[in-house]
């Protein structure tokens, strides 16, 4: 087993313990952190996303951080390839607080254990952040509409949530006419340009790729008692402790890496 105890000098959040066991799990005396529920509104309808800090604390805070923020308001759905849906690199007409907390990459998360037990894999129906190396997630994160042996396997792709049934209906209805990104160079290949979407955001998105669906809000649902038996990919809630996290900014500087303003995607 792993124990990593993580100081925070933020006093309300003084304890962030991750606490790895394939066969031990959390001490008995200390309950599970619970899921927070986070409502979307689409351009195709509603989603409604459980966020599991047991299986990845730091990208559970960080997404919620960015929900708060009013990061993922309005903000384009640029990667619709039939295997992940990624957004979220918009760097343009954001507050200035989501304009902080993009423009700094956090530590990878340990692999949960019911990722361990899946080879890996990422399940359909989580959400995982896309990165270009170790310790680049930011911003940018992807629904998974079709696992395979490979998605899962890269260092920071680690499940923070999961799509409550039926939203991934409306996951798959999303736009996917413009397919992968063109960096990718294929015959499918028709999404965005990377470099101009950081640079115009939404006003190239909807100037060049009018077809395009959108995330129009999410909000965390406050006071929702989120079943702690709830779990709709079956990955054990275990591994975790996490406290307060209601609290703005309470991730620890040592999980703080090098700032990353123009991340790869997955």
């Amino acid at each position: 087993s792993l124990l990593m105890p993580i100081l925070s000098p933020h006093p309300r959040a003084a304890l962030l313990l991750l606490y790895f066991s394939i066969g031990g799990g959390i001490p008995h005396d200390t309950p599970p952190p619970r899921p927070v529920r986070v409502h979307c509104t689409t351009t195709k309808g509603e989603i409604d996303i459980d966020v599991h800090p047991e299986w990845a604390p730091l990208g559970a805070q960080r997404y919620l951080e960015l929900v708060r923020g009013g990061h993922y308001n309005n903000i384009g759905l640029p990667r619709v390839n039939g295997v992940i849906v990624q957004f979220g690199a918009d760097w343009r007409d954001r507050d200035t607080k989501s304009i902080e907390l993009r423009h700094v990459s956090i530590k990878d998360d340990p692999k949960p254990p019911g990722q361990i037990a899946n080879k890996m894999s990422l399940k359909r129906g989580q959400l995982s952040y896309a990165g270009g190396g170790e310790n680049t997630r930011s911003a940018s994160i992807f629904f998974v509409t079709k696992p395979n042996p490979y998605l899962g396997r890269a260092a920071w792709e680690v499940p923070f949530g999961e799509v409550i049934p039926p939203g991934m209906s409306v996951v798959d209805s999303f736009y996917s006419g413009y397919g992968d990104f063109q960096m990718f160079k294929c015959d499918t290949c028709n999404a965005p340009d990377l470099t101009q979407y950081w640079l115009h955001g939404n006003a190239y998105l909807k100037k060049e790729y009018p077809l395009l669906d959108y995330m129009l809000e999410c909000h965390v649902v406050e006071g929702l008692n989120v079943s702690s038996t709830h779990n709709a990919q079956g990955m054990p809630r275990e591994s975790v402790m996490i406290v307060d996290l209601k609290q703005p900014s309470t991730i620890d500087p040592a999980a703080i890496v090098n700032p990353n303003p123009n991340p790869n995607p997955n």
